[in-house]
């Protein structure tokens, strides 16, 4: 790859991507070269205001283009096997939303052709990392505050059934809202902690979309088991009658984390008329998940530096989905297979 004083970008997909669009045209060492979208109207009307880009219909035209660095995918869900490996095929480092893929075989191509191509970078849009209510919980974890962990809940409160039953999610062959939505929660967990679950099991249905167009499940549960005896539950609701949230219930031996719709609290007695310590840190802050793709962009320009969310992360918390999608379909507990 050409060495550069800037890193030339595109986008392909401009639903998640409009952001990310716009978080590259503000970075001192990004050139915005391309914006791609299957969508006419809406390619034009970012065009109008990041006028510095190209614009195209056709991915190729962003995959193939020998002056592009960096491709950010966040097109349907799809079509991210096939762009990301014509991405590396073509020398561009990758920022991917998730899923990165939809199948375990498609991963272990994907990782198979980053191991031939050392130079190039994978990350993925796990946006829940740049929360500072979940580091606040984080450093909590870290610092021993609260004990060793027996027992974490994650609870992704979706709410967003008009997605499920139109648009592309309604018209694709596979849907797994495992892939699409739990993967925060797993990724979140697993950041938490520093640990991977040795064994899913999962069960889901489509009760919410029932008589639609949508034919996978709109909800799951996952029950993950880790080395320590540390059990996990994780839930994704996709049709649910509640507003966007991320529930997350952490349970140590010293004490205990809620945050809920209700509040969010830190529970340090068992003593029935001891107050619970309220918690004001900063959620959802969507205004600081640039940071993901940001310290990605950093990475790519200073070599000594990590990624906030690193491929051997990326693959790790895929290979948990994986098996949770293939432990809903079998009814049997999975073993775990990581790529890492």
């Amino acid at each position: 790859m050409k060495v550069r004083k800037k890193i030339r970008a595109g986008i392909i997909g401009l639903g998640v991507g409009a952001h990310q669009a716009r978080t590259l045209s503000l970075h001192p060492n990004i050139e915005l070269k391309w914006l791609c979208d299957l969508n006419k109207d809406k390619l034009l009307e970012l065009n109008r205001e990041l006028p510095e880009a190209k614009v195209t219909q056709n991915s190729k035209d962003v995959l193939q283009d020998e002056d592009t660095d960096l491709v950010c995918i966040a097109s349907y869900d799809q079509f991210h096997f096939e762009q990301v490996i014509m991405a590396l095929n073509n020398g561009k480092h990758v920022y991917v939303e998730k899923p990165i893929c939809l199948s375990k075989i498609e991963a272990k191509k994907i990782h198979k052709r980053l191991s031939e191509l050392p130079n190039l970078r994978l990350s993925s849009n796990m946006v829940l990392r740049t929360c500072p209510l979940f580091n606040k919980v984080k450093e909590s974890i870290n610092s021993n505050k609260m004990g060793e962990l027996y027992y974490l809940e994650a609870d992704y409160l979706w709410g967003r059934k008009e997605k499920l039953i139109s648009g592309w999610r309604a018209d694709a062959s596979l849907y797994s809202i495992i892939y699409g939505a739990s993967v925060h929660m797993v990724d979140l967990i697993m950041w938490l902690t520093e640990k991977k679950p040795l064994r899913v099991q999962a069960m889901g249905n489509r009760i919410t979309t029932k008589g639609t167009k949508q034919r996978n499940n709109d909800f799951a549960v996952l029950l993950l088991e880790f080395e320590n005896q540390m059990n996990v539950k994780i839930t994704v609701h996709g049709g649910c009658v509640h507003p966007h949230f991320h529930s997350l219930k952490v349970f140590g031996a010293s004490s205990s984390f809620f945050h809920e719709s209700t509040g969010t609290v830190w529970v340090q007695s068992s003593e029935p008329n001891k107050k619970f310590k309220v918690e004001k840190e900063e959620y959802p802050a969507k205004n600081k998940r640039k940071a993901a793709l940001i310290s990605f962009i950093d990475s790519l320009i200073n070599i000594n530096k990590s990624a906030m969310i690193s491929e051997k992360e990326v693959f790790n918390t895929m290979s948990v989905c994986f098996a949770a999608e293939q432990a809903v379909k079998s009814g049997k507990i999975i073993e775990i297979d990581y790529l890492y």
